[in-house]
């Protein structure tokens, strides 16, 4: 028998600030514990597939011309021992540089333009939610952007 485990959507995208790019530089950020079967590498392999597979552009580094354009990938663990589970919060945004329209001289600063979140529970038996929530994730960024870029 396995544990129960929940993923919760949080809203926070603003798919218009995709429009134009023609790439993502992509970082991603394991906070607190790595529980077993969540490893730097699988995150990586996972998130560069899935992009490669949209035909998203990836850049080996932010392009000025793209806006410095980051893909941010952040998975947040937390270990409840009491109750044997991970709390997990899965985070998918992209910041890049923008300026204040009603500043038009101002300097260009970075700034999140888009996100996802995806909040959960799971049991040390179950820890492959925690993939299956960044891929749902993904799924929305892949919707947005290409909805703002066709092909």
């Amino acid at each position: 028998m396995t544990s129960p485990a929940q993923a919760q959507l949080q809203q926070g995208d603003y798919k218009q600030s995709l429009q134009g790019l023609n790439g993502v530089f992509v970082v991603i950020q394991i906070v607190d514990e790595q529980p077993d079967g969540i490893a730097t590498n699988s995150i990586e392999a996972l998130v560069k597939t899935t992009l490669t597979d949209a035909g998203i552009s990836l850049q080996t580094e932010p392009q000025k011309a793209n806006g410095d354009a980051n893909l941010s990938i952040v998975i947040d663990t937390i270990k409840q021992p009491q109750l044997d589970i991970y709390a997990f919060t899965v985070e998918v945004s992209v910041t890049q540089d923008v300026r204040l329209s009603r500043l038009p001289n101002a300097n260009w600063i970075s700034a999140e333009t888009w996100r996802k979140t995806l909040q959960g529970i799971t049991s040390p038996d179950r820890m492959d939610v925690i993939p299956m929530a960044l891929k749902q994730a993904l799924k929305y960024f892949v919707t947005d952007y290409r909805t703002m870029n066709p092909k």
